[in-house]
C-alpha cells in the first residue's frame, strides 16, 4: 500500500522528472513509500538514481480509456493514499478514473507549463480551445491541482477558465543537496578546463522552438563582435541540424558546441561564466533554479511565466525581452563585465529547495508530516 503514487508516461530523463526525483529522495528518506505507474512506452526515469524501494508498475495499456480503467483497477488493488499525475494527458486520465467507484485514493493533478500563453497552442485555435474544454471539464474531478508557478496558476484560472477545484501554487524542488556534489564531478570538454581564459556561456534544454535558440545564436554572434566568448548548448532535439546551420551562417560555428544530452548537466553548468535562457514560454524553469543554486549568473528572457518569478523581477538575474537578440547580447555582456545583480544565493534558492517542495506537497495532499522518520 504505497503512500504516494506518481502517474505519468515517463521518459528516462527530463526537467519534470528531475524535480520529481529530488522530491522522491526526500519523501523516501523521511519514510514515505513511493511507487511509479506508467503506460504506453513509459519507463522508470533516472533509474540509476531511483531509490531501491521505489517500484515502477507498467499498466500495459496505450489508449486513454483503457488506461483509465487499468489505473482504477491498480488503485483498487494497491490502495494508495495519494495519486499525483504529471502532465495534461495523465491529468485527464486520472480525473476520468475518478468517475469509477471510489478507491479511497486522493487524486491530484500537476501542471508544469502554461496553456493560455503557449505560442504553439495560440497558432492552433481549435486545438487550444479543445484543450481548454478538457481542462474545464476534467480537472475539477480531482482533489486538487498543483501549478508550478504563480504564472501557471494565473493562466489556469484567468486564461483557461478553470473553476470548481482548489488550484495551489507549489514551487518545484529543483535545488537538491546532491546537486552541488555532482557539480564537482569532472567534465571532459576543453572549453571548460580550469586554465581556459575564454568565458563560456551555457544553455541547456530540448532543441525545440519553445526554447528559441535561434535568438540565442544571433545574440551570441552580436556578443562576439564585442568580446571573445564561447557558447555551449546542452540538449537534444529535432532542431539541432537547423541550429548548426544557423551557427555556420552567422560565422560562429567554431565557437558554438552542441554536445547533446548530458547525464550530469550540473558539472557543465557549474563551470560556465553565465547561464542563458532564451525561451518564448515556460512554466517554471528547472535549469534557471539550478543555475542559481550553483552560483552561476543568469540572463533570461522575460517570457511567461517562470523567469520573472524565479529571478524576483530581476533581483537575482538579468531579464531581457523575448525574441530580441540585441537585448540578450547586451544582457550577456553586462554579466561578463561584472555588472550583474549581487545577492545572497541562499535567499534566492530557498523557495526552490527539494525539502521545501516535498513538505508543501505533503501538506496539500493532507498527509501528516513525519516527526520521527516513520509514517504515522
Amino acid at each position: 500500500m504505497p503512500d504516494i503514487v506518481l502517474f505519468g508516461m515517463f521518459r528516462p530523463w527530463g526537467g519534470t522528472y528531475r524535480r520529481l526525483m529530488n522530491q522522491i529522495h526526500v519523501w523516501t528518506r523521511d519514510g514515505w513509500s513511493v511507487e511509479l505507474v506508467t503506460f504506453r512506452d513509459g519507463e522508470m526515469f533516472y533509474p540509476d538514481e531511483m531509490p531501491e524501494s521505489v517500484a515502477c508498475v507498467h499498466l500495459g495499456t496505450r489508449g486513454k480509456l483503457a488506461t483509465a480503467f487499468a489505473l482504477w483497477r491498480y488503485m483498487r488493488r494497491r490502495r494508495p493514499a495519494v495519486v499525483l499525475s504529471v502532465n495534461h494527458i495523465t491529468n485527464v486520465i486520472l480525473a476520468q478514473a475518478g468517475m469509477l467507484p471510489e478507491t479511497g485514493a486522493k487524486r491530484f493533478l500537476s501542471v508544469p507549463n502554461t496553456f493560455g500563453e503557449s505560442e504553439k497552442l495560440a497558432a492552433e485555435p481549435r486545438r487550444r480551445e479543445q484543450k481548454f474544454r478538457q481542462i474545464r471539464r476534467w480537472y475539477p474531478r480531482s482533489h486538487g491541482v498543483i501549478a508550478v508557478s504563480d504564472g501557471v496558476r494565473r493562466d489556469l484560472v484567468e486564461n483557461v477558465g478553470l473553476k470548481g477545484v482548489d488550484v495551489q501554487r507549489i514551487y518545484s524542488g529543483s535545488v537538491a543537496s546532491g546537486t552541488l556534489e555532482r557539480a564537482g564531478e569532472p567534465v571532459d570538454h576543453p572549453w571548460l578546463a580550469e586554465d581556459s581564459a575564454v568565458p563560456v556561456i551555457m544553455s541547456a534544454g530540448r532543441l525545440v522552438p519553445q526554447k528559441d535558440y535561434p535568438t540565442l545564436l544571433r545574440a551570441f554572434a552580436r556578443l562576439r563582435e564585442r568580446r571573445e566568448a564561447r557558447l555551449i548548448i546542452v540538449g537534444k532535439g529535432r532542431e539541432q541540424e537547423q541550429l548548426e546551420a544557423l551557427a555556420r551562417e552567422l560565422g560562429i560555428a567554431e565557437h558554438v558546441d552542441f554536445p547533446g544530452f548530458a547525464a550530469n548537466p550540473y558539472a557543465w553548468m557549474a563551470r560556465a561564466d553565465v547561464f542563458a535562457l532564451s525561451s518564448r514560454w515556460e512554466g517554471l524553469v528547472n535549469v534557471v533554479m539550478e543555475a542559481l543554486g550553483l552560483g552561476v549568473p543568469v540572463v533570461s528572457t522575460d517570457c511567461p511565466s517562470g523567469p520573472r518569478e524565479i529571478l524576483a523581477d530581476g533581483r537575482y538575474g538579468v531579464l531581457v525581452p523575448m525574441k530580441d537578440p540585441e537585448a540578450l547580447a547586451e544582457g550577456l555582456d553586462r554579466v561578463l563585465r561584472g555588472d550583474g545583480p549581487v545577492f545572497d544565493r541562499d535567499e534566492a534558492v530557498d523557495r526552490f529547495r527539494a525539502e521545501t517542495a516535498a513538505a508543501a506537497y505533503l501538506d496539500f495532499f493532507g498527509l501528516q508530516r513525519l516527526q520521527t522518520g516513520q509514517a504515522a
